[in-house]
């Protein structure tokens, strides 16, 4: 690890993709022939990893990895790059503390990476130190950081963050050292100063505040917020948020601490801070210290109408700091904004705020076809908006153009001066315009060196209030039996419910999504079920209460594979004339079912039939049965969704009720309202 660059070996063997394994097979393709034997590998520790520019045909070499000894957790089977926060990430509790070995062998580590940096490695300073630390660590456990190697170790750890796309800036952090601090109140103050520093009325600057070590036998200090300055997400009964929907979790936890909700979608949270061994404390921010942004855009006057805004400072809270195997479990630290973080993540994602379609709208796009592009429109908008509003206010933020060519800039100074650069492409593309930005394009390894900042687990789902007992584990019979009549409960409640069948029939997958959120939807005031139409048994109809269809098409009207044994026994259970003087000769399934549309006179004949019927005429065979269609298909063809309505001509001529007039929607409609609207009107 450190500052000093590393040489590359000449028998030196390659970095595997997502495990230490022998190097890769060369470009050209050869390789040991079909016929011999593959020898077995072996794990050997590597020694670099190869890294070509695919926009640049450059080649380059990462030998820092070699240094790398914590395990991700991707193996030589299976890559888990993409996972956000697979389970071998987050550090353990403070009950899983590292032993005195473990402690002693970081710590010597971190004081030679220290030593090396002010070139003063193997020097009688250098020799003093580390004996001074393991006499700490043998009599009390641990020990602790000279304010110089806490300045470093906190550099580093931002050098080292293979996620953040910022780094070429890591030298200029800011260090405060909070590590004397002894109340939440004291707390609160350090971070109010953290704040107003970092802040600088606009002109961000780069900060880091640390706490008080993790030491045996004693609490924590944790900050229960995610990010020092959070915007509210206030579940409403029918189950969407006013507000930010990211944070839902932490506003109830701040109204069960006393705090007194407001009302908007951009209420600054307060802060819930915890001293060791105590309950957390609420301390609302004052509003001077918060420095919003109005957004604006520069051609479109009625964006201002939205009324959204954002706040100047990201500054994350809940991550760990990691130096010589001490652990910082509060640490506050802060960088500026990255304008596609708020532009198309917060305000965008439909998990967040969900805007886009809102500024589709208002853009006057087609938000009926994906092929519109209309979301990307809208997004760039969104961005553009951030941008002229951010600048407008003198409020440092960059854009991903920017802050991408940065980072290669970055990566190619830390190749050449310590070997490496650790770097997760998955985080450092950014969500927008990925291929356009140069990171794209470069191959990049992703490693864990110490220092380093870690995922830990939510404070307050580790946290056990002042005066709780702990109770004995539970026996797994007893859980089983708590189960088992929690199960009996739930069974005799929705036994008590109407019962609804939801039948789909798809080809890509989204009659399905749309059927389970459907699911979601009905349950709670029915108990619904939801089947593939081929592994639904075509008697059981007649016994239904309600059964509700979504299904697609393709072709010319035709159903998916899934749908046509449905179709066809349905079609056998439904004559279209009753009188034998008018039937019509038989037609085989296909001619039948291609014939129908809109204006068919299979529609037209069936609505006849129904003006004639009286209420004393007896049932059909579906008489008690209550039905809505819902299809998806395309209009280019010229028999728009025929399979959903036959579908729902055929039920309706087994006298069947229709709860809601049947809806069919091109595949290329913006599904969400359309169907949402169908599914509450059923």
């Amino acid at each position: 690890m450190g500052n000093l660059p590393a040489v590359l070996p000449g028998a030196a063997r390659s970095c595997g993709l997502c495990s230490r394994q022998l190097s890769p097979a060369p470009e050209d393709g050869s390789g040991p022939d079909k016929g011999s034997p593959v020898p077995p590998r072996h794990a050997e520790p590597a020694r670099f990893a190869r890294l070509k520019n695919w926009e640049t045909g450059s080649i380059a070499y990462d030998t820092l990895c070699a240094q790398a000894e914590q395990e991700l957790p991707c193996s030589s089977r299976r890559c888990l790059g993409s996972l956000v926060l697979p389970k071998q990430l987050p550090v353990p509790g403070a009950e899983g503390g590292r032993s005195g070995a473990e402690l002693l062998a970081l710590a010597r580590d971190f004081i030679d990476q220290y030593y090396a940096s002010i070139r003063r490695e193997s020097s009688a300073a250098h020799v003093q130190r580390l004996r001074e630390v393991e006499a700490a660590v043998r009599t009390t456990g641990t020990y602790q950081l000279q304010e110089a190697e806490l300045i470093f170790g906190a550099k580093q750890a931002w050098r080292n963050a293979a996620r953040c796309v910022g780094r070429i800036q890591w030298n200029k952090l800011q260090v405060f050292d909070a590590r004397d601090c002894a109340s939440v109140g004291e707390m609160f103050g350090f971070l109010c100063s953290h704040i107003q520093y970092a802040t600088n009325k606009g002109n961000i600057r780069s900060a880091i505040t640390i706490f008080p070590q993790r030491a045996p036998g004693r609490g924590d200090f944790r900050i229960w917020n995610t990010q020092l300055i959070r915007y509210a997400g206030y579940r409403q009964p029918d189950g969407s948020v006013l507000g930010d929907p990211a944070n839902v979790d932490i506003t109830e936890l701040c109204v069960h601490y006393g705090w007194s909700p407001g009302s908007g979608r951009f209420d600054v949270l307060p802060l819930l801070l915890q001293g060791p061994d105590e309950a957390p404390e609420l301390f609302p921010l004052p509003s001077e210290l918060v420095l919003e942004v109005p957004l604006t855009h520069p051609t479109l006057e009625w964006f201002g109408e939205l009324g959204l805004r954002w706040y100047a400072l990201p500054a994350v809270s809940n991550m760990l700091l990691e130096i010589g195997g001490l652990e910082f479990p509060a640490a506050p630290f802060n960088g500026w904004y990255m304008s596609s973080e708020i532009g198309t993540r917060n305000l965008c994602d439909s998990h967040r705020y969900n805007l886009l379609q809102e500024v589709a709208l208002r853009m006057g796009l087609d938000t009926r076809k994906t092929s519109s592009l209309w979301k990307d429109k809208a997004a760039v908008e969104m961005n553009i908006a951030v941008l002229h509003s951010y600048q407008e206010a003198k409020v440092t933020i960059v854009d991903h153009h920017a802050a991408t060519e940065s980072f290669v800039k970055h990566m190619e100074n830390e190749l050449r001066t310590r070997g490496g650069c650790p770097a997760d492409w998955v985080w450092i593309v950014p969500p927008i315009s990925g291929s356009l930005t140069p990171v794209f394009h470069q191959e990049m390894v992703n490693y864990q060196l110490c220092p380093t900042f870690r995922y830990q687990p939510d404070a307050w789902k580790v946290y056990v209030s002042k005066g709780t007992t702990v109770t004995r584990r539970k026996t797994f019979k007893e859980v089983a039996n708590a189960v088992k009549i929690s199960a009996k409960l739930m069974g005799h409640m929705m036994a008590r419910r109407v019962k609804a069948t939801i039948l789909y029939a798809t080809e890509t997958g989204r009659a399905r999504t749309y059927a389970w959120s459907l699911c979601q939807l009905f349950r709670r005031a029915f108990d619904p079920k939801v089947l593939r139409m081929d592994e639904y048994d075509i008697v059981s109809l007649e016994h239904e209460t309600l059964v509700l269809v979504v299904t697609s098409t393709f072709g010319n009207g035709d159903p998916p594979e899934c749908g046509e044994s449905f179709s066809k026994a349905l079609m056998e259970m439904s004559s279209p004339y009753t009188n034998a003087a008018h039937a019509e000769p038989p037609k085989s399934y296909k001619l039948r079912f291609n014939s129908v549309s809109q204006s068919d006179q299979l529609v037209a004949a069936w609505k006849r039939k129904r003006r004639q019927l009286s209420n004393t005429d007896s049932a059909g065979t579906l008489g008690a049965l209550r039905f809505s269609v819902f299809g998806l298909g395309s209009r280019a063809y010229p028999h728009f969704c025929a399979f959903p309505v036959l579908v729902e001509v055929l039920e309706k001529d087994s006298s069947g009720t229709e709860l809601r007039a049947g809806r069919c929607v091109g595949v290329q409609l913006s599904g969400t309202p359309t169907e949402a609207a169908w599914g509450r009107g059923c």
